[in-house]
């Protein structure tokens, strides 16, 4: 058989392709492009004036149309089309997606009708971590195959994370490959062609503008150890009488807002910027990565830090609308920026979008659970004295002050699967929080959501992610089924006997107190790890039976579960000796867990970022290096 499609599409290659692929893979079809009305099967793009993704999905007797307002939303119609017929994206990387066996008639007598809008406009992932090429081009591949629209490359470039991942910072059993900043480059150009292809939503830079205006490139990232010119002092911020680099980071350091220097050379660069890469849509523009560490001069004394930095984003809408440019401005509530301004309010509010940033917030409960008629009054704020809170109710606090000075648009720049998944060693507690996170934002007034995460967050599964860009496209999906439709997909008949091994994984273990939040010596959670070590044990026949009698992309999942049930039983036992007060031991425990993930990390690389959980557990839950 062959089936006729027809296109009304601009820049159609690509959606040829993944069209031709999937009717090839799923239905052992030819397909054929014809003229539009001779088609069996048309793929529109009809513009509206809708702020969000649309799709419109028919199909009767081997005749249809799929349509979409948007070009990223007419592949998730696309992808969706096929995810009707049983086609599952359980993971970044067409290998791992799982294929029904299917026949033309199979074809001919399903009956497809949905016509859908987004619920949230903003829906997508920020870079974090260490990734290879292959990483990030998976991973902004699936974004549409689960419903997300959206993609934030931090920096000019992923040099930083790609560096992590190529020099195999942390893992001396691998060999350094070649690297440099010419390779990121054009890796990087090559990324930014992949997310144009699929009319991914580009999101650019954030921190990294304060070492600008200083002269050192954003896309180093987090590069230490330099110094400060002579000339360049009077730009950074006065701390004890000092102006130098902030622990000798640039990305670091806070600058001296008062010197009118500062924001005309910050604007001038943002300008330039933006001028020069008019494929970015959402320009993010952040102050320093650190707290504390607010310019003391007398002048800065005089102004909140929030007001200082709406004057340089209004002087920054007016130079870049004096330049015709139309560049969206995403500005950020974070560590000093959390306390809202007093003084001035954003000009033209059509310009800026709002970053809700609660970086320190507690993943043991959901925005669902806050009882908001007992929200606090946001705390003063304190000039290099602030502390940043793990509760929910604190945090919201100051978004709230914010939404009073600013109504535009805005999503949650929230952090689950950046630092508090390692706690989690089932996976389930936090895909729960997001489910419940996200079925939430609509009653904080948010239009949606970016999670600033490691790319590899799948060990041992993608329920996460997958929760995570289904409700953002639909917030009424149920919970269970969600879970059913994955693990099914995933392990097959005993997919239930996992999903209990692992929501019990999780109800005894903590996303905070891998987190740094709570206290160190905890015989509770000392217990919990306990028994997380022997339901690891017992999962040994389970993993080895399904092993053995699985095929194909099962059998790699469950092999894929019985590196995690080691990891489990090691890392279990050394955060059970770490809560006991048992240092020593612990320490031993631990270099038992960083010699099995570092000796086996290309068995399971796209699902574990090796580098990042040993930063994680050295900087935050008490081991060492």
């Amino acid at each position: 058989m062959i089936l006729k499609i027809g296109y009304k599409l601009e820049d159609i290659d690509f959606i040829k392709e993944e069209a031709k692929y999937y009717f090839e893979k799923v239905f052992d079809v030819q397909v054929e492009e014809c003229e539009w009305e001779a088609a069996d099967l048309k793929l529109a793009i009809e513009k509206n004036d809708a702020d969000l993704d649309q799709i419109h999905i028919e199909l009767e007797k081997g005749k249809g149309i799929i349509t979409s307002n948007s070009k990223v939303g007419i592949l998730i119609a696309l992808y969706r089309f096929f995810h009707e017929f049983g086609v599952r994206y359980v993971r970044p990387g067409k290998e791992h997606e799982v294929y029904p066996s299917l026949t033309e008639a199979d074809f001919f007598e399903k009956e497809i009708h949905i016509e859908e809008t987004a619920s949230f406009k903003h829906r997508g992932v920020c870079i974090e971590g260490a990734d290879s090429y292959d990483n990030l081009k998976n991973f902004i591949d699936w974004l549409p195959k689960i419903g997300m629209n959206s993609f934030f490359i931090q920096f000019e470039n992923p040099y930083s994370f790609f560096k992590r991942w190529y020099e195999h910072e942390f893992n001396p059993y691998a060999e350094k490959e070649p690297f440099s900043a010419e390779i990121a480059q054009e890796m990087s150009d090559r990324i930014d062609e992949e997310m144009k292809l699929r009319g991914i939503v580009h999101h650019r830079v954030g921190h990294g503008w304060t070492g600008e205006v200083l002269g050192y490139s954003s896309k180093y990232g987090w590069e230490s150890g330099l110094t400060l010119p002579e000339e360049k002092k009077p730009l950074v911020a006065e701390l004890n009488g000092k102006r130098e680099l902030f622990d000798t980071a640039p990305i670091l350091t806070s600058l001296d807002f008062a010197n009118p220097e500062v924001g005309n050379r910050m604007v001038e660069l943002i300008v330039d910027y933006a001028k020069a890469r008019r494929d970015v849509d959402y320009l993010h523009v952040w102050l320093s990565d650190a707290r504390n560490n607010i310019c003391e001069c007398e002048e800065c004394q005089k102004d909140l830090p929030s007001d200082q930095y709406i004057r340089i984003l209004n002087q920054l809408d007016e130079a870049l609308t004096k330049e015709g440019l139309n560049t969206k401005i995403c500005f950020l509530l974070y560590h000093e920026l959390l306390f809202a301004p007093k003084k001035e309010t954003l000009k033209n509010p059509e310009r800026f979008t709002m970053m809700f940033a609660p970086i320190t917030r507690t993943f043991e409960m959901s925005y669902a659970d806050v009882d908001y008629d007992a929200i606090p009054e946001a705390k003063p704020y304190v000039r290099n004295k602030i502390v940043l809170p793990n509760s929910l109710e604190e945090n919201l606090s100051y978004l709230f002050q914010w939404k009073e000075r600013f109504q535009g648009d805005s999503f949650v720049y929230d952090y689950p699967l950046g630092r508090a998944h390692y706690g989690d060693l089932g996976y389930m507690k936090i895909s729960h929080v997001i489910y419940r996170d996200v079925k939430f934002l609509k009653n904080l007034g948010l239009n949606g959501y970016i999670s600033c995460q490691e790319l590899r967050a799948g060990f041992p599964h993608n329920l996460p992610n997958y929760v995570m860009g289904h409700m953002l496209w639909n917030n009424t999906l149920s919970y269970e089924d969600l879970k059913e439709e994955y693990f099914s997909a995933m392990y097959g008949e005993a997919w239930k006997e996992v999903v209990e091994y692992l929501e019990a994984l999780s109800q005894y273990s903590s996303c905070d107190y891998f987190n740094a939040i709570g206290e160190r010596l905890n015989p509770v959670l000392s217990d919990r790890y306990g028994v997380c070590v022997n339901l690891s044990h017992e999962k040994l026949s389970l993993i080895e039976e399904n092993t053995v009698k699985t095929r194909g992309n099962q059998k790699l999942e469950w092999k894929n579960l019985g590196y995690h049930r080691e990891y489990v039983e090691k890392m279990a036992t050394a955060l059970q000796l770490i809560s006991e007060g048992k240092n020593r031991e612990a320490q031993c425990a631990w270099r038992d867990v960083l010699d099995f993930i570092r000796r086996n990390e290309m068995a399971f690389q796209p699902n574990l970022d090796v580098y990042r959980v040993i930063e994680v557990a050295k900087n935050y839950a008490g081991f060492k290096l």
